[in-house]
């Protein structure tokens, strides 16, 4: 098939990007996957521009900056068809853009867009909103409280910054076990596992902003817990001494009943019996109160007092013999039960006060480095110029000059926008739906996305928002009597009718489909390419088997098996494209033989699969253009190469100097390289030097 595919847009897909683009109106977009988004957008901005809205005055916010660029590229691709095209042309070109044909008078205008987009001082606003909050903060550093000429540090740049605190911080605490800072992490490491303790004080550290926030409100970490244990339940929260105690001084089982209990027990025989009179003994004679403790919730829970109650703590003859042993029993483990509760929440109060001392220690040392070297990182122009605009004393200065400036705010993926960064498109919009301004403007907002398609939860979005914004902004525009529109964009233009209704059928019943967006119903997908043809096949999840461990311990740990899973589905996949290829299968669409240039196989990421299936592949003889990106530092022909410039830089590293000499660039066996540093009594180097001859 030759040239670009043109398809037939129903008029009711026209009519709502007519509605959606209109440059009169507020809109709100909700876009499927595939709809165009991105092509409505491109035209509004031309519509704006054409309806005689200054360039300089058009902010368009986008998520990443491959968006930016492709939009930015749309409405100069458009406005620059423009120029080149006769009146005709251009009647026909304006009209499939505004629905009507633009006066001839308008013509010349029309051409000098593409110009007045380039020419605009600081060009067509097409950017991430972390460009622009940079922006912003360069134009009022005063305002804002950063430094004049701060730059901006890169994702690496401040990795390696906050794992500079971290380390610090730990070091700190663990030379100093007596300081506050000491006992917080011997808290931290006593309750969790070393791998959970970390993620905790990472998730803490990623969400600094709001920990700031919430800090910045008491005098100190301590001060926040201390708010915290009062939410929680009061402040008068008893130690875990004073529960232990409690625990052991039961009302229903006073020291000589429990003599007594204990010993008739025993008496019995039973196993049963037993266990339980020989717990009741621990809790007695133990010689800490926690062992104690630890006894006396055996004796009435499975599992040291972390599991159920158990539903007989001894045989019935026993019972029998205290007659008002099952009441005194279930009066006890409600008791136990409850304190138990209290117990694990006063254990959560603190580690989380000890988690508290430690993150803001690692924030504070972090923040200390930035301002040392005068640089703000991406969370940092988010939360500064939301408080520039959110502070009293400087936000009216900075909103006036900002708000001679933007006339139109439109926001890309808006699904992906967090709650801070609405919080700035609140701020700069909060003077659009205010009543006419002396200018006698008509301004407007405008957003497009999809909740569905929401994927930056880790960098703070919240898809839910999107609606909310929307309910917000369309209460704002009718309480001042502007037009707003919702606009919903189901048409796709990438997928078959096949894949969509798939789609649609996995998320048709409402226990699926509910929590998928605010709004609780089924999404709707609709194929513009109707009539291609389209398959999808489930196939069965792929289990690993039962298999027995191997014998061999010198194998290697992650050598896999021909059972595993990962290797099941690749040799599955490179056996069904082997089939296509064999057996001349074609492509419905044009008769032409399926090719592996026709194939492309996608996955969630980029992880070891990628390498099992492209080695299946290739087992298959299937011609296969590899993996669509590679980072170069994981590559094993890099890491060997890396391991001869830093043996080279130092020549006693044993460790680096051995992988070199495994490497192929050097080819010696398990067998040489025990030889050669068995029993050494220098470095591996002087050691290779010694056996040279």
């Amino acid at each position: 098939m030759s040239g670009k595919t043109v398809f037939r847009v129903p008029a009711e897909t026209r009519s709502r990007q007519r509605r959606a683009a209109d440059p009169a109106v507020s809109a709100w977009v909700s876009a499927n996957a595939g709809a165009g988004k991105t092509y409505v957008l491109a035209v509004r901005v031309v519509r704006l521009m054409l309806a005689g809205t200054d360039p300089g005055r058009i902010l368009c916010l986008t998520f990443t900056r491959a968006a930016a660029a492709e939009m930015a590229n749309r409405v100069f691709e458009i406005l620059g068809t423009w120029t080149r095209l006769d009146d005709d042309g251009l009647d026909r070109a304006i009209e499939k853009v505004i629905g009507e044909r633009l006066p001839v008078a308008r013509h010349g205008f029309a051409r000098q867009l593409f110009a007045r987009a380039l020419e605009t001082p600081g060009g067509l606003k097409i950017q991430t909103i972390h460009a622009f909050c940079d922006r912003i903060l360069h134009d009022f550093p005063f305002e804002a409280n950063v430094p004049g000429h701060f730059e901006v540090l890169d994702e690496n740049q401040a990795r390696e910054l906050l794992d500079e605190a971290r380390a610090a911080v730990l070091h700190e605490a663990a030379a100093s076990p007596d300081s506050a800072l000491g006992r917080a992490l011997t808290t931290v490491i006593d309750a969790a596992a070393d791998l959970s303790a970390e993620k905790a004080i990472n998730a803490l550290v990623h969400d600094r902003d709001l920990l700031a926030a919430w800090v910045g409100t008491s005098a100190s970490p301590e001060a926040a817990a201390a708010e915290l244990e009062t939410l929680l339940g009061g402040d008068d929260r008893r130690s875990l001494d004073d529960l232990h105690r409690e625990m052991l001084d039961s009302p229903d089982f006073p020291p000589d009943y429990r003599h007594a209990l204990a010993e008739a027990a025993a008496a019995t025989g039973s196993s049963m019996n037993i266990a339980f009179a020989d717990r009741v003994t621990i809790a007695e004679t133990a010689a800490t109160t926690t062992a104690r403790r630890d006894a006396w919730l055996e004796a009435f829970f499975i599992d040291g007092g972390n599991g159920t109650p158990r539903a007989r703590l001894v045989t019935k003859a026993v019972a029998e013999a205290f007659p008002d042993f099952i009441e005194r029993a279930a009066r006890e483990a409600a008791r136990l039960a409850d304190l138990r509760e209290q117990e694990r929440l006063t254990r959560a109060l603190a580690a989380t006060k000890a988690l508290l001392i430690l993150a803001y220690g690692i924030i504070g040392k972090y923040e200390a480095a930035k301002r040392r070297v005068g640089v703000l990182d991406y969370g940092d122009l988010i939360a500064r110029t939301g408080a520039l605009l959110d502070k009293r004393e400087a936000s009216a200065w900075v909103q006036y000059k900002l708000d001679r400036g933007i006339d139109h705010i439109l926001v890309d993926e808006a699904q992906d926008t967090s709650p801070a960064q609405w919080g700035i498109v609140n701020a700069l919009a909060q003077e659009f739906f205010a009543g006419e301004g002396a200018r006698g403007v008509r301004r407007t907002v405008f957003a497009v996305g999809d909740e569905k398609q929401s994927i930056y939860s880790f960098q703070g979005a919240v898809p839910a928002w999107f609606d909310a914004m929307r309910r917000k902004f369309e209460a704002l525009a009718d309480g001042a009597g502007a037009p707003f529109e919702n606009v919903r964009l189901n048409l796709s233009f990438r997928s078959t009718g096949d894949v969509l209704a798939a789609v649609d059928g996995v998320f048709a019943d409402a226990d699926v489909h509910n929590g998928l967006t605010e709004l609780p119903e089924a999404p709707v997908h609709e194929a513009i390419r109707r009539g291609e043809p389209g398959i999808v096949e489930i196939w069965p999840v792929f289990e690993p088997s039962e298999i027995e461990p191997p014998d061999d311990w010198a194998a290697p740990l992650d050598q896999r098996v021909d059972d595993d899973p990962a290797t099941r589905l690749a040799r599955t996949i490179a056996a069904t494209i082997r089939g296509w290829l064999d057996r001349g299968e074609a492509l419905e669409a044009d008769g032409k033989p399926i090719g592996p240039g026709d194939i492309l196989i996608l996955l969630r990421r980029r992880n070891p699969l990628a390498e099992i299936i492209l080695r299946a592949l290739k087992d298959r003889d299937i011609p296969v253009a590899g993996a669509d990106r590679l980072v170069l530092i994981d590559h094993i022909a890099i890491q060997d190469l890396m391991a001869l410039g830093q043996f080279v830089l130092l020549p006693d590293d044993d460790h680096t100097l051995a992988c070199l000499l495994k490497s192929p660039l050097i080819g010696l066996s398990e067998d040489d390289l025990f030889r050669l540093a068995h029993g050494r009594t220098g470095s591996l180097w002087a050691a290779l030097g010694s056996a040279a001859g």
